[in-house]
């Protein structure tokens, strides 16, 4: 296959702050955010970048921990998913275009010279959950049904290539909640009046369970699942982000770290920036943001509410913003205990948004 080509398609600029390094994009005329992951201690994102004549193209940006940028032209399809290989090398899932059908393939974003344009599958609408040992794994609830097992996709590497794509269904409860750490899958669903926390393997075949009792009805996200030790589960009650933690005898513990007022409507798989510690994106009524925990212990968090920009509610310290209304359209780790968060100004319709935002942070 044919390497992305380099092109110079932004005007790029970078001030240094108390809160990290802003770096900004803009584009002639305009850009539409996709993804964003880690890739080799940067940050690698996905975007549309729009022409004069309403085409647009695929476009991978690498933003290095200074702010700096060089960016890469996709032209063998669109739609991308970001995901790394089980040897955490950077790939992505496209759809060709000028098909007869629709089918996905899954190829490396650089380095193609040696491998030939693979066969296409059916897409997968499930999300990159993380890497195993030998495997790529992807994951799908379908949020319209009551009924539908859950989804995963299962990429097989050998040899540092794709050898095999297993697509299946994964046995009942459905709506799991999925973590991956030390190469293991663990699903969290609501069985009954308990809760059942099940490792299993990459062809869907359960290992091990357990039942956790408890009166919770519902859990945002995963920080942390495990059977050896202590479990972290973000949950919220009215405005009061909650962990709730669990050793491994099922005992459940309440932690309130802060009452933020408004309650979530959104919140995004946490991503681990170092161990036990990890950063989470939220959205609600009034703004978004993110924060990070370790453990049960919260280290910050920043809230666009009431502010432009983000306040930090523990130190009352605001990172300020050149725009208003900025939408997070990625977080993802840099180095250990860094992070990148990448945001774009909310346009008016009928105007396209032509800038990008990227914060390089550092946990001290």
């Amino acid at each position: 296959m044919k390497n992305v080509d380099k092109a110079k398609l932004f005007e790029s600029s970078t001030i240094k702050t108390d809160f990290g390094i802003l770096t900004t994009l803009v584009a002639d005329t305009g850009i539409s955010a996709k993804e964003s992951i880690s890739f080799a201690n940067k940050s690698l994102l996905a975007n549309y970048v729009y022409n004069k004549n309403e085409t647009y193209n695929l476009v991978y940006t690498i933003i290095d921990n200074d702010g700096k940028e060089e960016s890469f032209v996709e032209d063998s399809g669109i739609l991308p998913t970001l995901f790394f290989s089980s040897d955490n090398k950077a790939y992505v899932s496209i759809i060709p275009p000028y098909t007869n059908k629709e089918l996905e393939i899954s190829i490396p974003i650089f380095n193609r010279e040696n491998i030939d344009v693979p066969k296409g599958d059916k897409p997968f609408t499930g999300s990159f959950i993380g890497s195993t040992e030998k495997h790529s794994v992807f994951y799908n609830v379908d949020i319209w049904s009551d009924t539908k097992p859950d989804q995963l996709l299962a990429i097989e590497f050998k040899n540092g290539m794709i050898k095999k794509k297993y697509n299946l269904k994964v046995s009942l409860p459905r709506n799991n909640k999925v973590f991956i750490s030390n190469h293991e899958i663990h699903l969290l669903a609501k069985d009954g009046n308990a809760w059942l926390h099940r490792q299993i393997d990459e062809k869907g075949n359960e290992i091990r369970h357990r039942k956790i009792n408890n009166r919770q009805k519902f859990y945002r996200q995963i920080l942390s699942l495990s059977f050896e030790k202590d479990s972290y589960l973000l949950t919220q009650e009215k405005g009061v982000i909650i962990i709730e933690k669990i050793d491994i005898n099922g005992k459940c513990e309440k932690i309130k770290l802060i009452d933020i007022k408004d309650p979530f409507f959104n919140t995004w798989q946490p991503v681990k920036l170092a161990d036990d510690t990890y950063i989470t994106r939220f959205n609600g009524e009034f703004g978004n943001g993110w924060f990070t925990t370790k453990k049960d212990t919260l280290l910050e968090i920043f809230f666009s509410k009431g502010v432009k920009g983000y306040k930090n509610l523990l130190t009352n310290e605001i990172l300020e913003m050149e725009d208003d209304k900025l939408v997070i359209s990625g977080i993802n780790k840099t180095t250990e205990n860094a992070y990148a968060i990448v945001f774009y100004p909310m346009a008016d319709r009928g105007i396209k948004n032509n800038k990008l935002i990227v914060l390089n942070r550092e946990i001290k």
